[in-house]
């Protein structure tokens, strides 16, 4: 019995067995702003009454954008902020008219996005309410006069 006792206080002191201390947990880290405020590209939010308008920014298709809220809200990202732009709305389904938004630099207001528990974003957000206006029924022709 003595050398099994013996044989485990060499195991222990040899550190096989050793029970690793708890670390006291490190404090959080301040959050570094890596990027500029200036460099941070704006949101354009624009909701609408019809689903899945098609658009164009500045007369160009634009690839970053998302619809949300039933397809009914046109989610634009990575705008520059420092210009104006226009963005023309072309409703998919006929009888409507298209409808021409003007984003200003001053539209874009500073906003802290909660995202996946406590990370906060900082994002800027341009957010505009339209209502399309239905199209001029066409007027019917009239008939022709008979030549005389």
């Amino acid at each position: 019995m003595k050398a099994l006792h013996r044989i485990l206080i060499l195991i222990a002191a040899s550190g096989l067995f050793a029970v690793p201390a708890f670390a006291a947990k490190p404090a959080p880290s301040e959050p570094t702003s890596d990027v500029s405020e200036a460099d941070i590209g704006g949101e354009a939010f624009i909701q609408m009454k019809l689903e899945f308008v098609k658009f164009t920014l500045d007369g160009k298709e634009w690839e970053n954008h998302e619809y949300v809220d039933n397809r009914k809200t046109l989610v634009i990202r990575g705008v520059e902020r420092g210009s104006e732009h226009t963005v023309v709305l072309s409703p998919r389904e006929s009888g409507w008219e298209p409808y021409t938004v003007v984003l200003k630099p001053t539209d874009f207001k500073r906003t802290n996005v909660s995202q996946k528990g406590k990370t906060t974003v900082i994002a800027f957000r341009a957010k505009h309410s339209v209502d399309f206006a239905k199209a001029a029924a066409p007027a019917p022709a009239k008939p022709a006069e008979p030549a005389k």
